[in-house]
Order: C-alpha cells, then sequence, then structure tokens
C-alpha cells in the first residue's frame, strides 16, 4: 500500500494544445473590416521547439482593429529563464518560449497615433482563441461539479500615456480571460447563443477588478464577469507572479440568471450548455503600452465520475477544506496541523464523487493511523458506521496510502462529503498532509 499510484483521476483538460506544438493561425489585422478578415486566409506562427508532427493549429491570434499584422518572420531571444521565439509589429509583440510561458504586448499609443479614441470607435484587441465545444471533449454543464481555470499572470511592464482628454470611463488597458457558455441543444430554440463567463485579469482603473454585468454590443451576447477577488487575494498591478485559480461553476449559474432575466437567453436548464469556447489577451481602449505573461495555462472540467483531487500547493490555498480550532494552512506544497484539539478533524468542501467509479483514495501524508469518514448529504455530520480505519508503520515518515473501498459495503451512492481525523493527538504532534486524491479499480 505504499507504492506511488499515479493512476489517478485528473479531470479533463478543455483546452487543446496546452503546450502550444501546432503554434497559432493568426487572422490578419484589417482595421476597415475586421469581419472580412476574419472570414479570409489566415497565417500561420510556428512553434520553432516543437518536435511533434505538424499539424493544423488549434489556438488563433486575432488582432482585431489594428493598424499592422504581426511579422510572421520571429527572432530567437532569451530571458534567462528560457529560450523564446519574438514575433512583432510596431504595435503588437509576441513571445513563445520554450517552456510555454507566453508574453503578450499592445502598443496602444502606436495603434492610436498619441490620439484618444471617441466612445463610438472600434478598440484594439490582441486575443488568444480557440472553440471547444463537444468535440474538444465539453459535456452538458448540469454534468460537470467544477470548471477551473489555472494559470500564472504576471504584468512585466505598464504605461499608460495618459494626456489632457483622458476619460477613465472610456480609456484602459484590460488583459482579459473570457469562456462563452453556450446553448448546443439540437433543435433548442436557443441552438448556438451564449453569454460571455469572464475574469478581467487586469484593468489599468482598479487593482481587484469589480463586478461587472452587461451586454456586448459587439455580439448581442450578456458579459458576466465575476470579481477578481474570487480567483486572487494578489493584484496584478503588483507585477509579482499572481496564481489564478477559480470554479466557475457557480458563476456559470449566475450568469444564466442574469442572461434569462435580461432577456438574453430563454432557459437556465444546464442540460442545454456546455462551454463553447475562450479567448485570452488585451482589449486596449486608451493609449497604453503594456506587456503580460502566462504560463501554466489550464481550463479543466471535473465531473462525479473524474473527481478533482486536492494538491495544496499553492501557499495558503486549503482549496475548501477546513479544519476545527487551526489555523496553520498549506505552505510549499505540504500543510502541517496541530492536533493539541482533542476534537481535531479535517473537513472537505462539498464534493460530488460516484463510488460505483471511484473506488480509492489515495491520501500522501506523515501519520500512521487516521479514520475516513464519507456523507451522501452536505452536512457536516457523519454517520460512525460510514468510515474506515487506516493503520500504518511509517515512523512519521511521508508516505502514499492507497485506501481500496472496492469491498466495503457501506462506499455507496455519491458521496458529498470526507472527513480525514487522526487517532492519536496531544500537544507537540503534528499531522501533515500532501495531497488527496482518487482513482477507479
Amino acid at each position: 500500500m505504499a507504492r506511488s499510484y499515479s493512476s489517478y483521476f485528473q479531470g479533463i483538460e478543455l483546452l487543446s494544445d496546452v503546450n502550444y506544438t501546432q503554434g497559432f493561425s493568426v487572422i490578419p489585422a484589417c482595421f476597415i473590416d475586421p469581419d472580412a478578415c476574419a472570414r479570409g486566409p489566415q497565417f500561420r506562427l510556428y512553434n520553432p521547439f516543437s518536435t511533434t508532427t505538424n499539424k493544423s493549429a488549434l489556438w488563433q491570434m486575432a488582432q482585431w482593429d489594428s493598424h499592422s499584422n504581426i511579422s510572421t518572420t520571429g527572432i530567437f531571444v532569451n530571458d534567462g529563464k528560457s529560450k523564446g521565439m519574438q514575433w512583432s509589429s510596431e504595435d503588437k509583440r509576441f513571445i513563445l518560449f520554450q517552456d510555454n510561458r507566453l508574453q503578450i504586448s499592445v502598443n496602444g499609443y502606436h495603434e492610436y497615433q498619441g490620439k484618444y479614441r471617441t466612445q463610438n470607435e472600434p478598440w484594439v484587441a490582441l486575443l488568444l482563441q480557440q472553440s471547444i465545444g463537444k468535440s474538444s471533449g465539453s459535456i452538458s454543464l448540469n454534468q460537470v461539479t467544477e470548471l477551473r481555470w489555472n494559470l500564472d499572470i504576471q504584468l512585466l511592464y505598464m504605461n499608460q500615456h495618459i494626456q489632457p482628454g483622458y476619460n477613465p470611463n472610456i480609456h484602459a488597458g484590460q488583459f482579459l480571460l473570457y469562456m462563452t457558455i453556450q446553448n448546443l441543444s439540437p433543435g433548442d430554440p436557443d441552438y448556438g447563443k451564449y453569454f460571455w463567463l469572464g475574469i478581467c485579469l487586469y484593468d489599468d482603473r482598479f487593482p481587484m477588478s469589480p463586478l461587472y454585468i452587461n451586454g456586448d454590443k459587439g455580439t448581442g451576447s450578456l458579459i458576466y464577469q465575476p470579481a477578481f477577488s474570487n480567483f486572487a487575494n494578489i493584484s496584478v498591478h503588483s507585477q509579482s507572479v499572481v496564481h489564478i485559480n477559480g470554479d466557475m461553476m457557480p458563476f456559470v449559474r449566475l450568469g444564466l440568471e442574469a442572461a434569462v432575466q435580461r432577456g438574453f437567453l430563454n432557459s437556465t436548464d444546464l442540460s442545454k450548455y456546455y462551454v463553447g469556447g475562450m479567448n485570452i489577451g488585451w482589449e486596449v481602449t486608451g493609449l497604453n503600452n503594456g506587456t503580460i505573461e502566462i504560463g501554466n495555462f489550464s481550463l479543466k472540467q471535473y465531473t462525479a465520475q473524474n473527481p478533482k483531487s486536492y494538491e495544496f500547493n499553492q501557499d495558503g490555498n486549503t482549496e475548501g477544506w477546513k479544519t476545527r480550532l487551526n489555523s496553520n494552512k498549506p505552505l510549499n506544497g505540504k500543510w502541517f496541523l496541530s492536533l493539541e484539539d482533542e476534537n481535531f478533524y479535517l473537513l472537505s468542501p462539498e464534493i460530488m464523487i460516484d463510488t460505483s467509479i471511484v473506488k480509492k483514495i489515495i491520501i500522501n501524508m506523515n501519520y500512521n493511523k487516521i479514520q475516513i469518514f464519507w456523507s451522501r448529504n452536505i452536512e457536516e455530520s457523519f454517520n460512525k458506521n460510514d468510515r474506515i480505519l487506516i493503520e500504518m508503520k511509517n515512523n512519521e515518515k511521508w508516505k502514499e496510502y492507497i485506501i481500496d473501498l472496492s469491498k466495503n459495503s457501506k462506499w455507496y451512492g455519491i458521496v458529498r462529503r470526507l472527513k480525514i481525523e487522526p487517532i492519536q493527538k496531544g500537544n507537540n504532534i503534528e499531522f501533515g498532509i500532501d495531497y488527496i486524491r482518487f482513482a477507479s479499480l
């Protein structure tokens, strides 16, 4: 039971080609008629570090309302962390690093020739985007327990170029992350309609962007943008690397309610909706010249049959687990907890685990005797019969425990809560946990 167990559930990645092996298909810039360019032939930025067979690019780069095309001739660069390939024009720059980081830059001052745009004029955007839908693994959202973004982001440079004529209501630099929640139910009157569900990762006007709900004139769809504080507690303005992590499912529901209330959609039935597509990048309505770097980019879908694991890799992030009378938080990838409290336990967030599929719980810890309780309701109460006792000899060293519940008659139905309770408690006793994972047979 102490062997390393690598075959555990890790969710479904909805982003295709997360390592950018096939590079990017670029929609040419058309300041006069962007729609015409979107329908026309595209050109390609190839990944010079990729060793995979050349196929069609799954990522698109859109240069909406720009005055110039990014060059197809790249130059090699090195930022001290990794080699990279840089493509640019006088209005923008894009770098793909060998370690899969991306740097995206827009020079709004040059795009607008140093003059502020008026409220009704188009604005510049440099976006990376891709379609998702059923073909890329999206399932109807009534089956999804969590829909989780993960990425690292860092502001490297920003010059607002504020001058007479500046109006913060219409002039800004924003770096946005959006997905579409789309009706893909065949025969439904709303088939194909969607709303935009997004995160404003950076806005030069707000350290932490607030909740924003409004119609999008360009697409005729609702925009639902939760407050940034739902996904990070550090502002991107800090110029530190900020880790973005958050479950979008609560906001899928809120966004659908808002879209129906405001007449953009006609149903909140999750079984009709899928993740239709996504985009990330700059939208610049001011004279901003900015550079942002992103890395470790992921969008994962979890279900009761493919549940999320808990890795505790982000300092201070308990991933929804809570303890009784213990203020310690995860640090450097591990969570150490004092057992001075005789009633100590570790309680999971609300979960959904289909026990007909999930048969094993995998825990890496430095402790040798625990009880694991489970419950088929979301209340924080547990039946003493729904538990298993784990006792091993590990001499307080880290060890992975694979707890097989396949023959446990009490392990049935949909489990909604877990509780981990160390048996021995007292002063100077510490319980350390590295991760909690789930697997089938």
